[in-house]
């Protein structure tokens, strides 16, 4: 394996030396990608990450926290889970966290102690709607927090979409306090 990973390294670094940052003459027209509250000179002159920079192959319409969460959540043992699985935690991922958040509430006790933080829970969705093996993965240093998180998702579960195979889930919970 450690092979297959210095050949990728080394197809990763002739691909970036081969395509260098090609200057563009500018025009009048529209582009959202382009748009910086930085002075020109002051731009950084790397482009953007591609589509092929990416450890995953056809995430079209996903967005960048569901790309960031893949990534930092399931790491490299997203490439060992299968196609149906990989599908439904790329079109899915952002609705679970949506509907976690609907049904989330801060707890009071936690608030008045000004406990804030992110935790991280995994669970595995069967196609019938039911969860099991829900646990915390990451700590957000409060018990009162990573407890509320728990009983959220055993709640918000039914409201969430069924895959075809038993999928694996992981999603983070954010709680803050405007201060």
């Amino acid at each position: 394996m450690a092979n297959r990973e210095s050949k990728h390294k080394a197809l990763y670094q002739e691909e970036r030396e081969e395509k260098k940052p090609v200057k563009k003459k500018q025009d009048d027209t529209f582009n959202p990608n382009n748009l910086s509250f930085l002075p020109s000179e002051e731009t950084p002159a790397t482009p953007p990450p591609r589509q092929s920079d990416r450890s995953y192959e056809n995430d079209k319409g996903m967005d960048s926290q569901t790309r960031k969460d893949i990534d930092e959540l399931y790491g490299e043992e997203f490439g060992d889970l299968g196609t149906a699985e990989k599908n439904f935690i790329k079109s899915n991922l952002s609705e679970i966290g949506r509907i976690t958040q609907k049904y989330l509430e801060y707890p009071s006790a936690a608030g008045y102690l000004g406990q804030d933080g992110v935790d991280a829970v995994e669970f595995y969705l069967h196609p019938n709607g039911d969860i099991t093996g829900l646990k915390i993965i990451e700590a957000s240093g409060y018990k009162l927090l990573d407890d509320n998180t728990l009983k959220t998702i055993t709640i918000a579960y039914k409201d969430y979409p069924r895959p075809t195979t038993t999928t694996l889930i992981r999603i983070r919970v954010r709680y803050f306090i405007y201060r």
